[in-house]
């Protein structure tokens, strides 16, 4: 991602920077990286524009020492461009944190920020989804407990083929794998190296997105999944798209 020159030194001004990271996380289409607010923000361009233009500024000495002097002096000029850098990044990283404990830990916000492997960006909390999907007219994500039951497995056992989830299930999950495809919460990640060579299964970046999860260790305990799965208000299966031979997810027969 390249961008132009900012009109504003925001980097130097902490007040400054902070609604600035909030406007860029905002007006994002897609969730932002901490890489492209450090380029952004000039990070990482600093550090080798500087090591470039004056540690590669050399030319050829005559005299050892010389050279001897200015290997020294790009040095000097490293650490020093290293340490500016990091005390840039750390200025980023403590704005993102005012960012999230304005927004998170506050109740006049109807958003919050979320932060995981993804990315970074503002969500609507969950107790105000009615009056936006209200507004926008969009229906929630919900799943059936076959899907959700497929999906953990996958969440879980990943990288899983067909076969491997079939097996645990005890039924044929062809279309809730579909389904979990065609919603992106699912990818196919490759083919097992065995006779036929079959799909593996991963789960996406989507897939900690709508479980708000900052990364697969943020996964909860099967238990708890499995609770959630057996749970009486998940959506019921209105166009077929059930597995054959579904039926009631027996306690522990999620991941045996």
């Amino acid at each position: 991602m390249i961008y132009s020159a900012l009109l504003n030194n925001y980097i130097n001004d902490f007040e400054s920077i902070v609604p600035a990271i909030e406007a860029v996380i905002f007006a994002s289409e897609e969730p932002v990286s901490i890489e492209s607010l450090l380029e952004l923000f000039d990070v990482r361009a600093d550090y080798a524009n500087n090591l470039g233009n004056k540690a590669g500024k050399v030319g050829y000495k005559s005299s050892r020492y010389n050279r001897f002097k200015v290997k020294n002096r790009g040095k000097e000029e490293q650490l020093k461009i290293k340490q500016e850098a990091k005390a840039k990044k750390e200025i980023i990283l403590k704005a993102i944190e005012s960012i999230k404990k304005e927004f998170n830990e506050k109740e006049n916000h109807g958003i919050y920020l979320s932060i995981n492997d993804n990315g970074i960006s503002f969500k609507t909390k969950s107790e105000y989804f009615d009056v936006v999907s209200g507004s926008l007219k969009v229906k929630p994500l919900k799943f059936t407990g076959t899907q959700l039951e497929t999906l953990s497995i996958i969440a879980y056992k990943q990288p899983v083929t067909k076969n491997e989830i079939d097996s645990i299930r005890g039924f044929d999950s062809g279309s809730t794998i579909k389904f979990v495809l065609e919603k992106n919460l699912v990818r196919v990640a490759g083919r097992k190296e065995i006779v036929g060579r079959p799909l593996i299964y991963k789960t996406t970046d989507y897939f900690l997105e709508v479980f708000n999860l900052k990364n697969l260790n943020d996964l909860p305990s099967i238990k708890e999944m499995e609770d959630f799965v057996k749970k009486g208000n998940l959506e019921e299966d209105k166009d077929g798209g059930k597995d054959e031979g579904d039926k009631e997810t027996d306690e522990g027969s999620l991941f045996e």
